[in-house]
């Protein structure tokens, strides 16, 4: 019972880093952490882990995420999901197979899915060694620039970029949305306006009360302010989300 309520205050307090103390990460913990990400369920394990280490390569991912503590991390990997791998197996086993044809979007959701298993998996692995860790989505949203950098082949495409090291930080903790509002019994139950609404504010005064923004991205603006400006729709952000769309497109991702 002492190791199970250990390994859930580990998941509990488990903040994402920003501030990294320069160190190294020895190879066999990284040998560790990446295969703890493998035992996660999985069927395909249609997945692959690309550690990032020339110093060019992390800059220029450094610019694309815009998020200079990158560098300061002693370990980034890029994780992708993997249809390329997935797809050579299922070639041995017969030429017809389903991924020869994009009507089945069921795998690439799968393979998404047990992509984002073992990222999580890598994460608790790398809280229980001790080191902190950082999730970055700027990967997809740039992942033409970045399967170009990765030289990523057709059927591989990046999903998240994971940075690892020793914290130099404690964050407080994030807000999430209250149990009741994400944990359904037996059916669905719809979020009313005033819930929605309570939790918005509260959130974003928390990220105010903090200066998340001025501390970690140097804006000055409210969190609310900013969160609207992210997932407002304009004709940039259509632009982008289309261009994005025609690569998964290319590359085998139709969903």
């Amino acid at each position: 019972m002492s190791v199970a309520r250990s390994l859930l205050n580990i998941i509990y307090n488990r903040r994402t880093i920003r501030k990294f103390r320069p160190a190294d990460i020895p190879e066999e913990i990284l040998n560790m952490i990446v295969e703890a990400g493998q035992r996660a369920p999985s069927y395909y394990q249609a997945y692959s882990f690309i550690l990032v280490s020339d110093k060019e390569k992390r800059k220029a991912l450094e610019d694309i995420c815009e998020a200079k503590y990158i560098s300061n991390a002693s370990a980034i990997i890029v994780i992708c999901s993997d249809l390329n791998r997935v797809s050579k197996m299922f070639s041995y086993l017969t030429p017809n197979h389903i991924l020869t044809s994009d009507e089945y979007p069921i795998e690439i959701i799968h393979s998404i899915f047990e992509t984002g298993l073992a990222t999580q998996n890598m994460i608790i692995a790398a809280e229980v060694l001790g080191f902190g860790t950082a999730l970055l989505r700027c990967v997809l949203s740039e992942a033409e620039r970045v399967a170009a950098l990765l030289e990523l082949p057709k059927g591989v495409i990046p999903i998240v970029l994971l940075c690892i090291g020793e914290k130099d930080e404690i964050p407080p903790k994030r807000p999430r949305w209250p149990l009741h509002i994400v944990f359904h019994k037996n059916k669905y139950r719809e979020p009313n306006p005033y819930e929605i609404a309570n939790y918005v504010e509260e959130s974003s005064e928390m990220y105010d009360q903090e200066d998340h923004l001025i501390k970690y991205k140097g804006i000055l603006m409210k969190y609310k302010d900013y969160l609207t400006m992210k997932v407002e729709r304009t004709k940039d952000t259509e632009k982008n989300c289309e261009k994005l769309s025609k690569f998964l497109r290319k590359v085998g991702f139709k969903i």
